[in-house]
Formats: structure tokens, C-alpha cells, sequence
């Protein structure tokens, strides 16, 4: 018998079903009703949710929220912080294509920059169109400079359809502190 066909109280939803609307599983959605983070109610043997909790479900972001803001901080033992601040623009009416690009590339693990610590792509909420593109490596792991202009011309590249490399505007940067 399909779930759905179990128990029909109008508003209200499976946890089965619920758990197909959330993306995740019908164990997930039990453990989230147990700990009180969604409501329900037991109808013959079964979690029965309403549509709007489910709806307005949010779940928490994974790992441990900061309590407090971490302490700055500097490298010892002689090593630096270095890094490489990129000013790019979209090519008009690419953001959306930009962005797929972006969440493929992401997938299939690629344009990794081998030896950074950070990789920030960032979107320009007072500028639209611009994107800032912020990478970190100590200076004793990135690789040498020769293997890293080969990676970043791979990835300018792989993404000269919908980025303007003609507008790049790049920073070499020195770290002072860190968190």
C-alpha cells in the first residue's frame, strides 16, 4: 500500500511524504520530530505533519555554530600568507549560466588550485555583474609559479564564455592576521 494512501488528513502530510518534500529521509524526519524541531502528531501508529511546519521547516546549518568570533591570529616560524584578489565581469546575461558553471565545477571537484586554503567566489551585491574571486595559500605549500599561472589560465579558460577577463583587475596580497 503507498504511504500516501495510508492515512489522509487534510493539511496534513506522512512523514514519509514529508521526508520527499525536505530531501532528506523518513529516519531524519522522526528524529527531527522526537527533538522537537517539527511537530506531529501520532494517528494510528503514524506521524501525521502538518503541510505548513513542513513548509516553513528549516534545518539547521551543519556542524557546530560559533558561539564566539575567532581570535585573530598571525603565522609563525617564518611563514607568510599570501594571496590573489580577482575583480571580473559577467558578461551580460551569463549570471545565470555563470553560476551553473559554478555549481558544476564545484561537483566534479575541478579548478582546485592546488596548495590554497581558501577559495571564495563572490557575487557583488553593490556592483551586479561583478564577481570577486578571493584565494589563500601559506607561501611553503602552493606550488610553484610556473604549475600555478597554468591552473589559473585553466580556469579563466574554462570560464571565458561567461567572464570578461578583458575587465580583470587582480591583487597580490600579503596577510597580516587571520582567523
Amino acid at each position: 500500500m503507498e504511504d500516501d494512501e495510508e492515512l489522509a488528513i487534510p493539511g496534513h502530510v506522512s512523514s514519509k511524504r514529508a521526508a520527499r518534500m525536505l530531501g532528506i529521509s523518513d529516519e531524519r524526519v522522526k528524529q527531527f520530530i522526537r527533538a522537537k524541531r517539527l511537530s506531529a502528531q501520532k494517528i494510528s501508529g503514524r506521524y501525521m505533519i502538518p503541510i505548513k511546519a513542513v513548509e516553513d521547516f528549516r534545518r539547521s546549518a551543519r556542524g557546530r555554530a560559533r558561539t564566539e568570533p575567532p581570535q585573530w591570529r598571525v603565522y609563525d616560524r617564518g611563514i607568510q600568507l599570501k594571496g590573489k584578489g580577482i575583480q571580473v565581469q559577467i558578461r551580460p546575461g551569463q549570471e545565470a549560466v555563470f553560476e551553473q558553471k559554478l555549481r558544476t565545477m564545484r561537483e566534479e571537484e575541478r579548478h582546485l588550485l592546488r596548495g590554497t586554503m581558501l577559495r571564495y567566489v563572490l557575487v557583488d551585491e553593490d556592483e551586479p555583474g561583478m564577481v570577486h574571486i578571493w584565494l589563500a595559500w601559506k607561501d611553503n605549500e602552493r606550488p610553484d609559479e610556473e604549475e600555478w599561472e597554468r591552473e589559473l589560465a585553466e580556469f579563466r579558460a574554462d570560464f571565458a564564455d561567461v567572464l570578461d577577463w578583458t575587465t580583470e583587475r587582480a591583487s597580490r596580497l600579503r596577510g597580516l592576521v587571520y582567523t
